[in-house]
């Protein structure tokens, strides 16, 4: 409603008196009040633009942008899962779903839109159908909310997946191998010269590594249990159970290695004492300088960078020492599933996949060599 009224001094205005409406949370009326105007146009102008503004924005107080949906769907898919697995798949999905949605309003998603992205997760991405499961949960999280009416993931088509695995990670041969462990015993700590020796006797997982104590390590009969992995989370990190059965395993160890975690227990519990740190079963095998911790899921990979730069070595990752370990196994002579159970491999094609790549790294060798033999005589 528009208004005249004098001032007084007497000159005359006008004033937005509008009813807009209920606010929904608060059950109380929404009134628009203003004067001042100088002519009753200048006025209903005014008040049809806040009029229009008010109903837009009430419009729109229900639409939310994929990625408010999907920070909710993660704070309560947070609660129901192990730490190491909402980490995971965090890191999955702001890698692959969240750049292809994030500002979109999650109801103006349709199925064209979602089955391009879709085929471009089959044709570079191998667990493809995690990515649609977990996208799909979200716009059903959005429908629950009334942010969205349909899940377009419904109707998508699953492309055959085109993206096959391939083990190209770097691995070390032998001579290889030895040069870095014979640079790092003589330039590295005690420490990390024997969590790469580990690495590479044992071919365990990083979490599987950080994760040990010296309850896991039978140094009398040579043995290593893996029964528990290290997870870093916000607040820290946990100890949690291997992914599955094949994860838990006992695996036997060389007396070199064996000897060198002797050596490597009695150093640490002398520098450890002078900080007032008693070592004992459950604590850590390998611990920051000046504290009962394990050493950060980053400590390896920081180390590893500085030993490959300073001597200048082939390069290599951690995960890489797993690879070598499988293929030097194959390389001694042991059997397909030994390997497989030493690794703690789920499935005994992961093993023949890197038994595959490794005879097909030699095969493509084999002519240069044949070549140099030939040319030696």
């Amino acid at each position: 409603m528009i208004e005249k009224y004098i001032t007084k001094k007497g000159k005359e205005r006008f004033k937005v008196d509008l009813y807009l409406g209920i606010d929904d949370k608060t059950g109380e009326i929404v009134r628009l009040r203003k004067g001042g105007f100088n002519t009753k146009k200048e006025a209903e102008v005014y008040a049809s633009r806040k009029k229009y503004e008010y109903d837009q924005e009430i419009a729109d107080i229900d639409k939310k942008r994929f990625k408010e949906v999907y920070d909710l769907w993660f704070t309560q898919y947070e609660l129901n899962v192990k730490p190491n697995t909402y980490i995971q798949q965090l890191q999955i999905a702001n890698k692959h779903i969240l750049p292809e949605f994030e500002n979109y309003y999650i109801d103006k998603i349709d199925v064209m839109q979602c089955q391009e992205i879709v085929n471009k997760w089959y044709s570079n991405y191998t667990k493809s159908a995690n990515l649609v499961s977990i996208t799909s949960r979200i716009f059903k999280l959005g429908i629950a909310l009334g942010h969205c009416k349909a899940n377009p993931m419904e109707k998508v088509s699953r492309p055959k997946n085109t993206h096959k695995v391939e083990y190209d990670s770097p691995f070390y041969e032998k001579d290889e191998l030895n040069l870095f462990l014979k640079h790092t015993q003589e330039n590295e700590s005690l420490q990390d010269y024997v969590m790469f020796r580990v690495f590479a006797f044992t071919g365990l997982r990083k979490a599987e590594l950080i994760g040990l104590t010296w309850d896991s390590i039978d140094l009398k009969h040579k043995k290593l249990k893996v029964d528990k992995v290290y997870v870093p989370t916000k607040d820290g990190h946990v100890y949690q159970e291997p992914k599955n059965n094949s994860s838990r395993r006992i695996i036997s160890v060389d007396q070199e290695t064996i000897n060198l975690l002797k050596r490597w227990k009695v150093e640490q519990r002398e520098k450890l004492f002078a900080f007032g740190l008693k070592v004992d079963d459950s604590s850590p095998v390998f611990t920051r300088s000046s504290s009962i911790l394990p050493i950060s899921d980053k400590y390896p990979n920081d180390v590893l960078n500085r030993i490959i730069k300073e001597g200048e070595l082939n390069d290599i990752t951690i995960h890489g020492f797993r690879h070598t370990h499988c293929s030097l196994l194959f390389d001694a002579g042991i059997e397909m599933s030994e390997v497989k159970d030493r690794l703690g491999h789920s499935s005994i094609t992961t093993t023949m996949n890197i038994y595959n790549h490794v005879t097909k790294r030699k095969r493509d060798e084999s002519a240069d060599i044949f070549a140099s033999f030939m040319s030696s005589l």
